[in-house]
């Protein structure tokens, strides 16, 4: 009577507890399929479900993340000779840009660098399968619009069939200049495949040197009535670059200003730059494998 007692409470009411002993001499087929099974099954279905999206979540977390190769600075002729002129006193910088990605979630852009040395500015490039498959759909799309009626299934272009690296990058300014040549090495990671990327010629702190303005009557005034003041000195003006752009194209058909994804903002210069700390990443010599792209040979 004691033992009934404690079960009685454990259960709460006579009715939950006479429930609880029935279901417990039920044949197990009919516990599975009973409401009590049913709500049972539910409830383990939505623990597996959030336990499944926190398990894509940190495995997208941990995958999409670059391995140290894809984001470590890379060295061309121009950076490797300056590193050797300089030595430790080579100065880079860097930006802390977050991780900016375009718009529709094609690329994005991590581990900005910059040597004013060689006026070289490096970073790395993120995208997946689904950014390739994107491309292969509006290929196939511009294809059909071209051959109309004459468009099969022969004609449909897929991700399989495009070249390894189907894009080009180019990057520009807010002074409106353009820099289409780049050295990049490649690296993949599971889904994603990373562009560690450099452009040349990319002068973000560009000092301009005003020539002497006169406000005043020269020496050599015609009137008498003027009065000679002198000329104001020449002044440097600082007129770096603001913003800096990314776009790409596929590389097989190549026209500046149609770009394959929306523009990606990668640098601001109100953010301001750092010196970067590289003393892990000292050349031994030009980084192996370096492959070089212009765009304007395309």
């Amino acid at each position: 009577m004691c033992a009934l007692a404690e079960d009685f409470n454990d259960y709460g009411s006579y009715q939950r507890y006479t429930e609880e002993q029935e279901f417990k001499k039920l044949p197990l087929i009919k516990k599975i399929f009973s409401w009590r099974g049913f709500k049972i099954f539910l409830k383990l279905l939505g623990y597996l479900i959030i336990i499944s999206v926190f398990a894509i979540l940190f495995f997208r977390m941990c995958t999409s993340k670059p391995s140290d190769e894809a984001v470590k600075l890379i060295w061309t002729n121009n950076s490797y000779k300056a590193y050797k002129d300089n030595g430790d006193n080579l100065n880079i910088y860097t930006q802390n840009i977050g991780n900016p990605l375009d718009k529709d979630g094609k690329f994005a852009v991590y581990d900005f660098r910059y040597i004013p040395e060689t006026k070289e500015v490096q970073f790395t490039i993120r995208y997946n399968i689904s950014t390739v498959e994107t491309l292969a759909t509006e290929l196939t799309k511009k294809k059909k619009e071209l051959l109309g009626e004459e468009f099969t299934d022969n004609d449909v272009i897929t991700s399989d069939s495009l070249p390894e690296l189907p894009f080009l990058f180019t990057i520009r300014d807010d002074k409106g200049n353009v820099y289409t040549e780049s050295e990049y090495v490649t690296f993949n990671k599971n889904l994603y495949t990373y562009l560690r990327i450099t452009f040349s010629g990319v002068d973000l702190l560009t000092t301009e040197k005003n020539t002497p303005s006169s406000y005043f009557p020269s020496p050599n005034a015609d009137s008498p009535g003027f009065i000679y003041k002198g000329r104001f000195k020449a002044e440097n003006k600082v007129s770096p670059v603001t913003y800096l752009f990314l776009d790409s194209y596929y590389k097989e058909d190549y026209t500046l200003g149609n770009s394959f994804s929306d523009t990606l903002t990668f640098y601001r210069a109100e953010r301001g730059l750092n010196l970067y700390n590289y003393k892990k990443e000292k050349p031994q010599g030009v980084t192996e494998g370096l492959i070089f792209a212009s765009a304007s040979k395309n």
